[in-house]
C-alpha cells in the first residue's frame, strides 16, 4: 500500500469514528427521552392506580356506613313487626337479617350473592 492509500484509509477509519460518536450521541439523546416521556407515563398511571384505590377507600367506607344503618334499621322493623302481630295484624316478612356483625364478612356475602346471581 502506498502512502495516499494509508492517508485515505486512515481519513476513513476517522469519518466512521465520527459518524459512530453522532450516532452514539443521538442514541443517548433519544434514549433519555424516551425514559423522560415513559416516566411521565408511569407517573400518570401511578396517579390513576392511587386515585382508584382512594375511589375503593370511600366507597368502602360509605358501605360500612349502610350496613350500620342496615342492622340499626332492621331491628327498628323487626320490633315494628312485633307489635303488628301482637296487634294481630299479619306482616309481611322481614328482608335478611345481616349474617354477620364484621363488615368484611358482610361484604364477602353480599359478593357472593351478586356472583350467585350472575350481577358480578
Amino acid at each position: 500500500m502506498n502512502g495516499q492509500s494509508v492517508e485515505r484509509l486512515m481519513d476513513i477509519i476517522l469519518q466512521m469514528k465520527i459518524n459512530l460518536a453522532h450516532i452514539n450521541e443521538t442514541l443517548i439523546q433519544q434514549t433519555y427521552e424516551i425514559r423522560e416521556q415513559l416516566g411521565l407515563v408511569f407517573e400518570e398511571e401511578k396517579g390513576t392506580l392511587e386515585h382508584c384505590l382512594t375511589t375503593i377507600d370511600e366507597k368502602l367506607k360509605q358501605c360500612s356506613t349502610l350496613i350500620s344503618d342496615y342492622q340499626r334499621r332492621h331491628a327498628e322493623l323487626a320490633a315494628m313487626r312485633e307489635k303488628l302481630v301482637q296487634l294481630g295484624a299479619e306482616p309481611s316478612a322481614l328482608p335478611p337479617l345481616l349474617p354477620s356483625e364484621t363488615v368484611e364478612n358482610i361484604i364477602a356475602w353480599r359478593l357472593r350473592g351478586l356472583r350467585d346471581e350472575g350481577r358480578f
